[in-house]
């Protein structure tokens, strides 16, 4: 556990970073906290969503910092569809992004709207900007946003988090028993 945190929250830092220097209108800076969430339990994965963001607002956005509700929320129902079973294959694997990527665009938008304006200086301001541009008041075109962009960001982490829990040998995820592991047959 002490040596998976750390390196969950590089991942979460270093994945986050590469699409912050694309400006692409994805997110994907949560699979650390996915993957800490299924091994260790919401708290802990909360955790590394926090200071992840903690640590990228100091060195790579300095908005990331007010997004960390969004991770909490993401641990929360991480756990909570790992709990039922949720990423027992890709199909449900799949459902459950679709569901996290609603609950974050919910949880998030109150920020981009009273917070920043809708202006929050990575690509999906400019998928905002695009939904202002057609006629949408920005309160609209935020929850637009996030409900476009959300659901496919958080499938393809959830993806990702599932593929990489499949390739880990069931010896070694047999010391990861806080999490939701049992439940979703990645460890008999």
């Amino acid at each position: 556990m002490l040596t998976f945190i750390p390196l969950a929250i590089a991942i979460n830092v270093a994945l986050g970073a590469i699409v912050k220097a694309l400006n692409l209108p994805l997110y994907v800076d949560s699979i650390g906290t996915i993957l800490t969430t299924i091994l260790l339990g919401w708290k802990r994965g909360a955790i590394v969503g926090v200071l992840g963001f903690i640590i990228t607002s100091i060195f790579i956005n300095p908005f990331a910092i007010y997004f960390s509700l969004t991770q909490v929320a993401i641990a929360l129902f991480i756990g909570f569809a790992g709990k039922r079973g949720w990423f027992k294959n890709l199909a449900s694997t799949i459902g459950t992004g679709v569901v996290l990527g609603i609950v974050v665009a919910l949880v998030s938008a109150p920020v981009i709207v009273f917070v920043f304006h809708g202006a929050t200086g990575n690509g999906a301001a400019l998928v905002t900007s695009f939904f202002v541009k057609m006629g949408n008041q920005i309160v609209d075109s935020i929850f637009l946003t996030g409900f476009s962009i959300e659901p496919v960001d958080k499938v393809l982490q959830c993806l990702l988090a599932y593929f990489i829990l499949r390739s880990i040998p069931k010896n070694l995820l047999e010391k990861f028993r806080s999490g939701c592991l049992k439940e979703n047959n990645f460890i008999d």
